[in-house]
């Protein structure tokens, strides 16, 4: 990571935690466009994140379809998108959202974004009550724990149990 794009990174996570939304937009509008693809999806990353957590959701969606084609794991990017437009309700555009995502594309190099992508995707479907199928299922591993954009714990078995009926949704 550049010096430019950790102090980004330091600024903005030091002012989201405060929760100090109109700081954190002032130091992104005074960084932005920002110089290269990891500076601008820095910006993009944290400005979505503070809109998201205003409940400003589709203007973080917007934020991230701008910039999703620049980013190196465009997974990442559609789980974003799926999560806010699941608290929109809109949750079948959140599963067309990851169904369409690079996942397999990106696996071998970005494993750990798309295996995160890829829980969503399963949680998503089962809360729907739509079909998970086993391949997804085996990719996760038993001891896998997911932590959602607001910050809650959740397992595959968690997962599981939300398929098998045992458990409502937890994302």
């Amino acid at each position: 990571m550049s010096e430019i794009v950790m102090k980004i990174h330091n600024n903005c996570s030091e002012l989201f935690r405060q929760r100090d939304w109109k700081a954190l937009h002032d130091m992104l509008d005074s960084a932005s466009p920002g110089r290269d693809s990891d500076e601008r999806g820095q910006i993009a990353h944290w400005r979505a994140s503070a809109l998201s957590a205003e409940g400003r959701h589709d203007e973080a969606i917007d934020v991230l379809r701008g910039i999703q084609s620049d980013c190196r794991c465009r997974s990442t990017v559609s789980k974003h998108i799926a999560e806010n437009l699941r608290r929109l309700g809109r949750e079948m555009e959140a599963i067309e959202e990851l169904k369409n995502a690079p996942i397999a594309d990106e696996w071998d190099r970005f494993r750990a974004l798309a295996l995160d992508a890829k829980y969503v995707f399963a949680h998503l479907l089962a809360s729907n009550g739509l079909e998970v199928d086993k391949a997804i299922l085996d990719d996760i591993p038993d001891g896998y724990i997911h932590i959602t954009d607001r910050g809650h714990r959740i397992s595959k078995s968690d997962l599981m149990d939300l398929i098998s009926g045992k458990k409502k949704s937890s994302i």
